[in-house]
């Protein structure tokens, strides 16, 4: 059996599991009630009404997870739920469960006893609980397996093929990590969900079959593996897999158009790209988060009519965008920080969650169609205002207009955040304005600006950081200040004229411009940033754009 972790991953893992599920899943962390009952301390979900186990305190031999607590249904078992329960012989899982955390019941005597496992797999009732790490050759799951726990292939180094039944519906993250043998991967019809990174390094990994249930494939899943690697799998600078566009190479620059036919975009799919326009084609029901914040080029997508959910921070940072009108639901933060002022809101709209709009403090005033059935808590009018104990702290942006009709979510929501509910219904028609005399237009004497110079100034300080570091983890530094800037600050990486691919792993944040040495190896050196610092500018002074080079050493 695979060694035990150590008591911190345990908890890093317990942790992680929100990482791993859907952002709404755990995007409600803080507000979440922790409970216990003589068995269990878990936690109730507030928005997704569902249970996850943390810890089994019970005393019993025969340990019965339910399939509700409180009324709800037990979807969740965190990592090491089991820890420190040796004496626990016997183990029942309900139907309900979509998730098991890494090593949940290690502890166990339950785990321990050899006659538990058959051929080097663990099992309980069809949830799939590890895999020895000498499994080896072709393996395929039992039907009617329904949830594999996290990693539990983690380190099987001499498996060479693996089949998963569609009854199975998510593959966790990192699944397969450490697998260095494996050849094959076969998903059975069904399968819905590759999480993030399940197949990456898996090097030998060039025979793939995937299923046309899939709606989702995680950042890196397929990173590393000789399916990734053959230069005959690209198309464009795009890597597709028949319907599925997985990932698009950030040297794709200019307007990029996503061929037709393609129905699921991976995570991440455009991370750091220099792509300034995207074109989505029809047939894309779901857009996920594919347009990472590091995109600092790219301006506008243009989505397709198919589209029916935005899912989390999937329109974060865009300026311009329209929606179409099969739009039935806007995610968790899907417009996070957005600097669109104006939007129109489809009349198929049902659903916009929880913290949808948040910061975008550009948007005055809205109007929510009848169709909508639900706003999420802080959808509308609040803003992120710094990070606390227990996560992100809110609050209200004043001034925000909500127009609708009386009777409906948004006439209950405006009055219960304290927000002005205009009533469409009994809104003036207003008189068309007949046009005034012409006059002459007014001009400015000559050499006389209608707008003052921006008066932002920017300092660049030299910074360091160690070599030594950089080899395990990402580096950030700040070197930039702005002061006396008119109107909002952006930063932007000057990559003209440069090949180095050093220079790729150097990136600067878009708002703070700070500056990440991603991790890896880099030689003892000086290496110099030059970044464009631009001000908007206002009503009264015009844009300015500073360009400053930023010293770092390396030592």
């Amino acid at each position: 059996m695979k060694r035990y972790i150590s008591v911190i991953l345990a908890v890093l893992m317990m942790v992680s599991v929100f990482t791993v599920m859907p952002l709404t899943a755990g995007a409600y962390y803080e507000r979440n009630e922790r409970r216990q009952n003589d068995d269990f301390e878990y936690t109730y979900n507030i928005e997704d009404n569902v249970i996850q186990i943390y810890q089994y305190i019970g005393k019993s031999a025969e340990a019965v997870v339910p399939d509700k607590i409180d009324g709800y249904p037990v979807t969740l078992i965190s990592a090491m739920a089991f820890e420190g329960c040796d004496y626990v012989t016997k183990i029942s899982l309900p139907d309900t469960l979509t998730y098991v955390g890494e090593e949940a019941f290690c502890d166990t005597a339950f785990y321990k006893d050899e006659n538990n496992w058959d051929n080097g797999v663990l099992y309980i009732n069809s949830v799939l609980v590890e895999a020895d790490e000498t499994l080896s050759g072709e393996y395929t799951l039992k039907k009617g397996t329904s949830v594999i726990a996290h990693k539990a292939f983690a380190g099987c180094e001499k498996l060479t093929k693996i089949t998963i039944p569609g009854t199975v519906k998510h593959i966790p993250e990192s699944m397969f990590v450490g697998c260095k043998s494996l050849e094959s991967a076969i998903l059975e019809e069904g399968v819905e969900d590759i999480d993030e990174m399940v197949f990456k390094n898996c090097s030998k990994l060039g025979n793939i079959k995937l299923p046309e249930t899939i709606t989702r494939v995680g950042y890196d899943a397929f990173k590393g593996t000789e399916f990734y690697n053959n230069y005959y799998n690209w198309e464009n600078g795009a890597l597709y897999y028949n319907n599925i566009l997985i990932t698009v190479d950030p040297e794709c620059n200019g307007v990029f158009k996503v061929k037709d036919g393609t129905t699921v975009l991976g995570d991440y799919t455009f991370m750091e790209c220099n792509v300034e326009k995207i074109i989505l084609p029809n047939g894309i029901k779901v857009l996920p988060f594919a347009f990472e914040s590091n995109c600092l080029w790219l301006e506008s997508v243009q989505l397709g009519d198919d589209l029916e959910e935005v899912n989390s921070y999937s329109l974060e940072d865009l300026m311009n965008v329209e929606l179409p009108e099969n739009l039935k639901k806007i995610g968790y933060r899907a417009f996070f920080q957005s600097k669109i002022s104006e939007i129109k809101l489809p009349e198929n709209l049902k659903v916009i969650d929880v913290e949808a709009f948040l910061s975008c403090t550009y948007i005055k005033e809205i109007t929510i169609p009848k169709n909508v059935e639900k706003i999420g808590h802080e959808a509308l009018g609040y803003r992120m205002s710094g990070i606390g104990d227990e996560g992100y702290i809110t609050e209200k942006a004043e001034g925000l207009v909500i127009k609708g009709y009386p009777g409906t979510v948004a006439e209950t929501y405006a009055k219960e955040n304290g927000f002005e509910f205009v009533d469409l219904t009994q809104e003036p028609v207003t008189e068309p304005e007949t046009a005034a005399p012409a006059t002459e237009p007014k001009t400015e004497p000559s050499g006389i600006s209608a707008k003052k110079d921006n008066p932002v100034k920017v300092t660049a300080k030299t910074k360091t950081v160690k070599a030594k570091k950089l080899k395990s983890k990402k580096q950030t530094v700040k070197a930039l200040t702005v002061k006396n800037a008119q109107g909002a600050v952006t930063f932007a990486k000057v990559k003209k004229g440069t090949t180095s691919k050093i220079f790729k792993k150097i990136t600067v944040n878009k708002k703070t411009g700070k500056i990440t040495f991603k991790k890896g190896k880099y030689k003892k050196k000086t290496y110099k940033i030059k970044i464009n610092v631009t001000a908007k500018g206002n009503t009264a002074y015009n844009a300015k754009t500073v360009t400053k080079t930023v010293k770092i050493k390396v030592k």
